[in-house]
Formats: C-alpha cells, structure tokens, sequence
C-alpha cells in the first residue's frame, strides 16, 4: 500500500520515490503551538511547530543537501519546507482548528521555517485565520493528526503550547494528550483511520484557547 504522506512527501523530496509499509507509525513528531492575538485581544491565525524524531531528523537532514557537499545548510533545509508546505495544503497541513466544536477555515501558510537544531529537525508554519476569534465567547481547539497514521503526533513536553500579544485576562492556552495512543497499526487499520477523521483525530494531541468565567 502506497501512502501519501507528508514522510512520503519528504522522502520523495529527497529521491527515496514512495514509500511501501505494512506497520504505523514510521515517524513521530512532537507537536506545540503558538495562537497569536491581536490588540483588540482576538485570535488571529497559530504557528505550528514540529520537531521530529531523530532517526527520521537525521535521513530528512542529510537527505536535504541537495549539492551533495557533506553540508546540509539552512537555505538547504528551508528549499524542503517549501516542498512540504505544498504537500501539506491538500491534508490541511494535518491541522484540525475549530471553533465551538466547528471546523475554521484558515489562509494559506504565510511564513514557515525548517530547521537543524542540535541533529533535530525542526519544521514550524503559520495559519492565520480568515476571521479573528474572540476566546472569550467561543472556545477555539487544535488538533494536529495525520490521518494514515503514518506519522504520530505527540505532545511535545520540551516546549508548551503558548500565546502570543496581549492576551486577555483570564485566558491561557491549555494542551491535552490524544484520547488513545497505539504503538503501530496495520496497513488495513490505517487506511479505515484515514477515511475516518474522527477516529484518526483521537489519536490526535490537542491544545485549546480558554478564557474563565
């Protein structure tokens, strides 16, 4: 079975072609995120960050240098993330945002980087919002999942999800881990998950806006 995937989309990136499995996930990534706000205390779009495991930070990296020089530079590195960023439009960037239990829409990526940080793999995009939303009358939720399975999205404890701008009093951003954690998953499984986005979101670690009272 033949997943696209955005680790198939790197490993096409870097002339590996597709990518054959039979178990899941192959890649882990640990996910955080940043809502900003603008001064009106509305939120105006996220930065999603990933920083993915090191086995798959090292083939990703090294798989980047795209002179073959020994050197895998930060132009290098940022020429993949835009591969990525195309990839990612058509699956949502493997971003679920709703509001109030109903899907956001969101703009194309304005900014992204992707980058080495100590032999890790560090991939970061902003979403910004079509419309600002008012955290004190709507509950806002994230959750990041890829629906094959392929990669597994896990809360990155290094670094808690944040805001940024002046936040209203009384609101603060709060992460949850996934409702379920599988180790692997079969090929038959994973593509049931992928026509399933709601079964596939449970494996999915979420972090919400809420403001008290």
């Amino acid at each position: 079975m033949k997943l696209k995937t955005l680790a198939a989309a790197l490993a096409l990136t870097v002339g590996l072609g597709s990518v054959e499995t039979s178990a899941h996930p192959h890649v882990w990534v640990g996910t955080s995120a940043e809502f900003q706000f603008d001064a009106a205390g509305l939120v105006t779009g996220v930065t999603v960050i990933w920083r993915f495991d090191d086995l798959y930070s090292t083939f990703a990296i090294q798989g980047a240098d795209a002179d073959k020089d020994g050197v895998t530079t930060h132009a290098e590195l940022v020429a993949l993330g835009g591969e990525n960023v195309k990839f990612l439009k058509e699956w949502n960037y493997f971003t679920d945002l709703r509001i109030d239990g109903t899907p956001l829409e969101v703009g194309d990526v304005s900014a992204f980087d992707n980058r080495e940080d100590d032999g890790v793999l560090e991939f970061s995009f902003t979403l910004p919002f079509t419309y600002p939303v008012d955290p004190k009358k709507h509950r806002l939720r994230m959750a990041s999942f890829d629906p094959s399975y392929y990669v597994a999205f896990e809360v990155d404890s290094s670094r808690p999800a944040v805001a940024s701008g002046p936040v209203p009093e009384g609101c603060g951003v709060f992460t949850y881990g996934p409702d379920e954690t599988p180790k692997t998953v079969s090929d038959s499984l994973a593509a049931s998950l992928a026509a399933d986005q709601d079964w596939a979101a449970g494996f999915a670690p979420k972090v919400t806006v809420e403001c008290g009272g």
